[in-house]
């Protein structure tokens, strides 16, 4: 099962859930028991060797039916589920793989603990039937996971601007480019916090959304890769607001907690 790096220390709240976590090597580390249980794909054995592979890889998992961009992805008609027949969707493809390796490109700590190159290099000398090879698929399911997990939550937070691709930026090439790349930023987050499942992906992104539209109104000017940043920087200045005023939250939490009300009852034994 591919691992996932230890977290960063953090005060949370009581009551709060985290996945559980095993013992390796003195290092608490994270798996996602499911990704094993699905059908292998031995035919793409080779794309999971590169970076650009493996967008192209969990591209096609993220378009098959009830996946998060299934029916956002114009794929050829030989292809299309019969009730999507005729529909108009936002973006090709290719854009989907764009945006794919747009993320990977936030998140190389992620990336490579996916895919270790020690394990990608047996992979290729083992062949696509390999042990090694089975460990890449593992790693791209589980990538594959995380993607799925952010995108679901930009679904939810922005469900207006998912659903109406004129009247928001979610679908125009720099919001998609800005937004794709924060999704690197908010797996590596929730990589690091341990927090690799989906509530806390909605959590997250849903934060965010309080503090920024994504209306087509509120961007007129923008366009292209400079427009892209100046995106990317509002995602990222509304994503530390909310770290900020969490961390408030729990500072002033702990600070106005009572520790002598808390505490055990002195014993009546006599010491000293």
């Amino acid at each position: 099962m591919t691992d996932i790096a230890p977290a960063r220390p953090r005060t949370r709240l009581e009551g709060s859930a985290r996945p559980t976590y095993s013992i390796d090597d003195a290092a608490p580390v994270f798996t996602i028991a499911t990704v094993a249980t699905v059908e292998p794909r031995p035919d793409d054995a080779e794309l999971l060797h590169s970076s650009g592979g493996r967008a192209e890889w969990i591209a096609a998992e993220l378009v098959k039916p009830g996946a998060v961009f299934d029916g956002k992805v114009h794929l050829p008609s030989s292809k299309k589920n019969a009730k999507r027949a005729g529909a108009v969707e936002p973006i090709t493809y290719s854009a989907l793989k764009a945006i794919i390796s747009i993320t990977m490109r936030e998140m190389p700590r992620v990336e490579a603990q996916c895919f270790p190159p020690e394990v990608v290099l047996a992979a290729i000398e083992g062949g696509p039937h390999s042990a090694s090879q089975l460990q890449l698929e593992q790693g791209a399911r589980l990538l594959t996971r995380l993607v799925s997990y952010y995108w679901t939550s930009v679904a939810t937070a922005f469900a207006e601007a998912w659903d109406d691709r004129h009247g928001y930026i979610l679908w125009q090439s720099f919001g998609l480019t800005a937004v794709s790349r924060f999704g690197g930023r908010i797996i590596q987050e929730r990589v690091d916090e341990r927090e690799i499942m989906q509530q806390y992906f909605d959590t997250a992104v849903a934060a965010v959304a309080a503090r920024i539209a994504l209306d087509a109104d509120d961007f007129v000017g923008f366009a292209s890769q400079s427009g892209a940043n100046r995106v990317y920087t509002m995602l990222v200045e509304a994503d530390s607001e909310h770290e900020a005023e969490l961390t408030e939250l729990v500072d002033s939490l702990a600070n106005g907690f009572d520790w002598g009300k808390a505490a055990s009852a002195p014993s009546p034994l006599p010491f000293g």
